[in-house]
């Protein structure tokens, strides 16, 4: 790949002698922009700290996602290098059975690692709004987390990542555009939920849900008292309902096995790939 220097030096010459500029190293796609303040094109494994960053953060906001996001995590992974290793590999650390699919030729292309980071990203994001959680993207300090459940470290090395918040912010010093979003319309839910209920014969809550536009992913959650139980996210079949189950807390399952009966809230959520979201709730009577 063309080192800054020798890009410049073919641009100056191009300019004196009216030749077209150098196209870029490989595949003879354009040369990266050096006065474009967050680029749209790869700027080498040489551009500076702050040039890798606001590619990232101009990527993450056109995919409507935080810019520090992609930041943060490559500067844990990596210190924001294009690293080459023996199964672990570029900013964000990807292990080489990754290199399959859509992603194949990512150790060589830092553009499908910014993909894979960012595609990871979003689905995470929308699990997490489908089984009624916050959306991470409207708290920062929730970041971590988030990255972390892309990135999937050990246990221990969870909290690892919020720490680069600051850090990640100083390199890309607000010059990109804010995230944007074409796609604010949540998906349609259609769902039942029977008022009476008797979880300790059925196993739990069961609620049944409907996307119509076949885009989203559906969960739901009980919350009884001050515990929530949530049913994982999943994609609902394409025809008909599709049953979600809410596990009871044990001491509402006490008090259901003592003859008491037990009020849960419950929420159904039907998210697409934009973390647009629909809910509905119900009062539900859980009977013994």
């Amino acid at each position: 790949m063309a080192t800054l220097s020798r890009v410049l030096g073919a641009l100056v010459c191009a300019a004196v002698l009216g030749l077209p500029g150098p196209a870029h190293a490989q595949g003879g796609a354009p040369a990266p922009d050096f006065t474009e303040p967050c680029p749209a094109l790869y700027p080498g494994d040489d551009a500076s700290k702050e040039r890798l960053a606001r590619w990232m953060a101009r990527a993450a906001a056109d995919r409507g996602l935080p810019h520090e996001l992609p930041v943060m995590a490559a500067l844990a992974e990596s210190g924001l290098r294009n690293l080459h290793g023996d199964s672990y590999h570029g900013f964000f650390g990807m292990h080489e059975s990754l290199n399959a699919g859509e992603y194949r030729g990512f150790p060589r292309n830092p553009q499908l690692q910014l993909n894979w980071f960012l595609d990871s990203a979003a689905s995470v994001r929308q699990r997490r709004v489908a089984e009624a959680r916050p959306d991470p993207a409207k708290d920062e300090r929730a970041f971590g987390i988030w990255i972390a459940d892309v990135e999937r470290p050990a246990p221990q090395n969870r909290s690892g990542y919020q720490p680069y918040l600051a850090e990640a912010r100083d390199l890309i010093a607000g010059k990109c555009a804010a995230p944007v979003s074409d796609d604010t319309t949540a998906p349609l839910l259609l769902s039942r939920i029977a008022r009476p209920q008797h979880p300790l014969a059925t196993g739990g809550i069961v609620v049944r849900v409907r996307c119509p536009d076949h885009d989203c992913l559906a969960g739901a959650a009980a919350t009884i008292g001050e515990r929530t139980r949530r049913a994982a996210a999943r994609k609902p079949a394409e025809r008909g309902y599709t049953i979600l189950s809410v596990a009871v807390p044990r001491p509402a399952r006490r008090a259901l096995r003592a003859g008491r009966d037990v009020r849960a809230l419950v929420t159904v959520c039907a998210a697409d790939a934009a973390a647009n979201v629909r809910t509905r709730r119900r009062s539900v009577l859980l009977l013994p």
